[in-house]
Formats: C-alpha cells, sequence, structure tokens
C-alpha cells in the first residue's frame, strides 16, 4: 500500500495581488492527490497560522518557515524578494507534505482541503466522552475496573523543585525523636475514585506517599493494589469490595528494591509480588510469608517495565538498553529462558497479546514500536523478531486493539498517533493533552482509549467503528 505522501503532490507554483488588499500577495498553490487536482490560494499570514497550529503538536520536527524580512513593505521590495519567498514556502510544503505523521493531521488537511476534494482521506475522529480532573499532582499511572467501577490513580509532583524542598522537609534529624509528629509535605500519592450511580466518579480517599510514586498494579480477583514508588519500596494496600472499596483493610510498605519501582505485578494464586527496578534487579516475594522467592541482577542496565502471562506462567522484562528476557515463573524455581536484543534504547510499556503470540514494546527516544514473536504456549523457547513501527517522535506509552489491529501511540507533545498494523500506515494525529502523555488504557468492549499526562487530567476517547466512511471506495 502506498503511502499517502507518495501519492501527494503540493505546489507553491504563482503568485499573484490580493484583489481585496493590494498591499498583500496571495501565493497559488496546486495540489494533485490519485487522479484528483485542485488549487487553493494562501497569504503568507496562513502559512504561518498552519505553522503555528502544527507546533502545538509536533514542535521541532518542523521545517522552517521563510523569514517575513523577505517582503517586509511590499513597495519597497521587487519581484526578486517575492519570487525568493515563494520558492521558501513551495520547499516548506514540500517538506511538510513529506512526513507522513504531518499529513495525517487534521491541520494540514484542513489548510490543503484535502477531505473537501479527496473522499477516501475524510476521517471520523475520535470524540471526547469524559474527562477526569481535580488530581492532586500530575497523572503517571492508573487502572480503571469498568466491571467494579473502580479507578486507581497515581500522581507525583513533577517539580524538581518542589520534590527536593519536600525531601529536605520530610528527612528527620539525628535529634527528632520519633514521636510520629514530623512535618511531611508529600510528593506522590494514590488516589481512589470510584462509580456513583449517576455514572459518574468522585474521589473516595488518597494516601500520600514522601516518595514520588510511579506506577500501580490491581489485581480485581484478591483486591490487592500494589503502588511502586521511587525511593524502591512497594505498598501493599488490599482494599475490599465488602467495604465498597471505601478504605483499606490492608496497608503494609515492603522494601523491595534500592531504588525506582518500574514494573509490577501480583500473582493472586500464590500471593506473590512480582516486580522490576532501575537497580537493574527482578525480584519475586511471597506477600503472606514475607519472604524473597526470588532476587536477582538480571541485566547491567536499568529495568524499565514487567509484564506477565499468567496463563503461560511467563513473564517478559525490558530494559534501558533494548534487551527484552523471558522467564519461566511455574515453578517456585524461577528460571531464564532467552533473550532479545532490539537494540532500540529506553525499552518501555511492554504489551502482550497471548492468543497472537505478540509482544510488544517502545522505544522512548525514537518512538519505534518493535514485534515480538514469543512462540506458542508451552514451546516459548525463544524471542523472535517480526517487525516494527518507527513512529518517529518521542513515544512513552502506547496500547494494542486486538479487534482493530491498531496501535495508539501517546508522544511526548501530548498527541495520540493511531497506526494500523497490518500496513504499517498512520491513520490519524490527535492532540489529546497539552504535555506528555504518561499511560494510556484500553478498553475494547466500549472502543474507548483513555490518556492520562502532566496535566492533571484523564480522558476519555470513543473511537469511530470505521475511520473513514464504508461507502466511500
Amino acid at each position: 500500500m502506498e503511502t499517502l505522501h507518495k501519492q501527494l503532490d503540493v505546489s507553491v507554483f504563482s503568485y499573484k495581488p490580493d484583489f481585496s488588499d493590494k498591499s498583500k500577495i496571495m501565493y497559488n498553490i496546486s495540489i494533485t492527490f490519485e487522479n484528483q487536482s485542485w488549487i487553493i490560494t494562501k497569504r503568507y499570514s496562513e502559512f504561518d497560522d498552519l505553522q503555528k497550529q502544527l507546533k502545538v503538536c509536533f514542535k521541532n520536527q518542523l521545517p522552517e518557515l521563510p523569514k517575513k524580512t523577505y517582503t517586509s513593505f511590499l513597495f519597497s521590495k521587487t519581484h526578486d524578494d517575492i519570487e525568493q519567498r515563494r520558492i521558501g514556502l513551495d520547499k516548506f510544503m514540500k517538506l511538510l507534505t513529506s512526513k507522513q505523521e504531518i499529513l495525517s493531521s487534521n491541520q494540514l488537511k484542513e489548510f490543503l482541503k484535502l477531505e473537501e476534494h479527496a473522499k477516501t482521506l475524510v476521517v471520523n475522529q475520535p470524540q471526547i466522552v469524559h474527562e477526569f480532573c481535580g488530581f492532586l499532582h500530575g497523572v503517571r499511572d492508573f487502572n480503571l475496573c469498568i466491571g467494579q467501577g473502580i479507578l486507581f490513580v497515581v500522581n507525583s509532583d513533577y517539580s524538581i523543585f518542589n520534590r527536593l524542598d519536600a525531601y529536605l522537609t520530610n528527612m528527620k534529624g539525628p535529634w527528632e525523636k520519633e514521636d510520629g509528629q514530623q512535618a511531611v509535605m508529600p510528593v506522590g500519592c494514590i488516589e481512589c475514585w470510584i462509580q456513583q450511580q449517576d455514572g459518574l466518579y468522585t474521589r473516595q480517599w488518597a494516601k500520600m506517599y514522601n516518595s514520588q510514586a510511579i506506577c500501580c498494579f490491581w489485581d480485581p480477583s484478591s483486591f490487592v493494589l500494589l503502588v511502586g514508588l521511587d525511593s524502591g519500596s512497594i505498598n501493599y494496600l488490599e482494599v475490599p469490595y465488602s467495604q465498597g472499596f471505601k478504605k483499606c483493610e490492608t496497608d503494609a510498605e515492603i522494601q523491595q528494591h534500592s531504588s525506582k519501582v518500574t514494573g509490577l505485578y501480583y500473582d493472586n494464586e500464590r500471593c506473590l509480588i512480582h516486580s522490576v527496578s532501575k537497580d537493574k534487579r527482578y525480584k519475586i516475594r511471597n506477600a503472606v510469608k514475607s519472604i524473597l522467592i526470588y532476587d536477582n541482577e538480571i541485566s547491567p542496565y536499568e529495568l524499565t517495565d514487567l509484564v506477565v502471562s499468567k496463563s503461560r506462567r511467563k513473564s517478559f522484562i525490558s530494559d534501558k538498553n533494548g534487551f527484552i528476557y523471558m522467564f519461566d515463573i511455574n515453578e517456585d524455581k524461577v528460571a531464564q529462558l532467552n533473550f532479545i536484543n532490539t537494540n532500540i534504547r529506553l525499552l518501555r510499556s511492554l504489551k502482550l497479546d497471548s492468543s497472537q503470540n505478540l509482544l510488544m514494546a517502545v522505544g522512548q527516544e525514537t518512538g519505534e514500536i518493535v514485534m515480538v514473536d514469543i512462540g506458542t504456549i508451552k514451546c516459548e523457547k525463544q524471542l523472535r523478531w517480526i517487525g516494527q513501527i518507527n513512529t518517529k517522535v518521542k513515544g512513552y506509552k502506547f496500547c494494542w486493539s486486538q479487534k482493530r489491529k491498531e496501535l495508539f501511540v501517546g508522544t511526548s507533545d501530548g498527541t495520540v498517533q493511531f497506526w494500523d498494523y497490518d500496513t504499517k500506515q498512520l491513520i490519524f494525529v490527535m492532540k489529546a493533552h497539552d504535555s506528555e502523555i504518561t499511560q494510556m488504557q484500553w478498553i475494547e468492549e466500549d472502543q474507548h482509549l483513555l490518556t492520562s499526562s502532566r496535566d492533571k487530567e484523564i480522558k476519555t476517547w470513543l473511537l469511530p467503528l470505521h475511520w473513514r466512511n464504508q461507502q466511500v471506495k
């Protein structure tokens, strides 16, 4: 399938005076897509507005617009000056339309009138259906359990200065008594929001931490909530349904690691806490006996994420240097089976589709999504590279829809990219938040995509059943 930018030809081919204002110049742009051609005219100010709109989503990815000094005070400028600007604008448009991710944005499509003249490009946009707001800090992680009507939100103070101030304030001097009255300035928090009869969610309770809260894991069967902290500790909470999730029945802090916890999992059958950390160690703890059954430095690099397949009794771990490790966790004796080097740094956001034997991860620095075949059940002896998608943006989180065969990638600019898995083509780019997207959750049955950000919001988006109208061929 040929990409959109290869099918499109855009040329700023001439200019003329603006009939409504002779002091202004209009630039003629010819556009050809497939077998259709049309011409539009734009002022320089409209090119400038387009660049400003695109900067909201794409920032430093944009080419430079020709300087306005070319035609300042039009009457004093020659045709050669105006021609130089036309050449600059032509180069600007060609560079813009050569980038698939920018060409898939609404701003550029509207500027070129693509959807008006090329019906095959009409995209049905996601619609926002709900916004969660009022969180104490920027959101780092969250977990919405639709069936139980409960939302857990991990948030932290992202300001380095605020955190330093808090750490100094929270530090207890050797001369201070252990009276429990020392000043505490929280920098992390876990919040519990419960769905009410009217369908809306309200905050039921919150627990503060003196360390940044990084990640969480909720097991809906055992009602166990794990919260990983920047200090390396894990907060083990039992939030029973019998109490309407209104309070914690058990609250224990486990000093699991020596630095930031980056991945968590709870095995409710054997009461085991799996965790990985920046300290390069993979640990498994028996929560009932409070003893470690596995503790190993599995990589010379920081560990970045963890995902577990309960049905396969396998765990998968990524590290900062692009390695993915596979472990057999079927017996109490944990065994490393294999690993693969993806050569993509800062792998994060591991996603597992066990039915497709598919494991995916995103490289934070480049936005490359790697796809790995993990083998069929009981035959997971090796990890095999099967492909990748290069999003060309800094990607932190992504979601996978098995039904739609689509990937949704959250970026550092607050945008979401929607990709077709089979064709590896970009479908649409949406501005979702004002700052980087920190977590995403896909709810297949409702076709809802949830996104969170440092901007203290979680948004719910309803995706269209079809991106393009089915009657358009």
